[in-house]
């Protein structure tokens, strides 16, 4: 693929973990990624900036992904008004899934994804990548973890997220007990991680 023809992905995503493995995924793919980490930052991007493609989690701080997306739907002036958008949730609700179809999103990937679902989601919707020849894969002993991850640096970068995720966890634990909806949200964002 000639690098001028690298597809722009705004990939937005507050999780750690998950931001880490679907940046490196994209990048691993041969795609030009830039991360944001919520809704707002999402949309300043969106509106200044013509992507190939909008790749955001539901569940996003200030601005979730669908309102990010009906705000750039109703602009004329943006940049990234017209351009196919992804949604990703650790939701597995097929009513939620609907949902953000009906706001506008081409397709649902439902967390935790491996590269080869991340792949194949992409190719469903045309966006232009390296064939799989093309980007090779080093050896390593825990092969389902690099296939999982597309690359050792992202399997031992996502290890290494993993591990501070929990040891802050252990941090905020007592905080978090008597904050109900506050204590959903980071299971929520916990369970992502876990899963990648």
């Amino acid at each position: 693929m000639d690098p001028s023809s690298t597809a722009r992905i705004l990939l937005a995503e507050d999780d750690p973990v998950s931001l880490a493995f679907l940046a490196e995924a994209l990048r691993g793919l041969g795609l030009h990624v830039t991360t944001v980490a919520d809704g707002e930052a999402a949309l300043i991007a969106a509106r200044a900036r013509r992507f190939d493609a909008l790749m955001l989690d539901h569940h996003l701080p200030g601005l979730d992904g669908d309102a990010v997306l009906r705000a750039l739907r109703a602009d004329a002036g943006a940049a990234s008004r017209a351009i196919t958008a992804i949604a990703t949730t650790a939701d597995p609700d097929p009513a939620i899934h609907a949902r953000l179809r009906d706001t506008g999103f081409a397709r649902v990937l439902v967390k935790p994804l491996d590269a080869a679902s991340l792949r194949k989601g992409l190719d469903a919707l045309g966006i232009a990548f390296l064939p799989a020849s093309s980007a090779p894969v080093p050896a390593l002993d825990d092969g389902d973890g690099l296939q999982a991850s597309g690359s050792l640096q992202a399997l031992s970068a996502l290890r290494g997220l993993l591990a501070r995720e929990l040891d802050g966890l252990a941090d905020e634990w007592n905080d978090l007990r008597g904050d109900a909806a506050t204590m959903a949200g980071r299971l929520h964002r916990l369970r992502a991680a876990c899963g990648f």
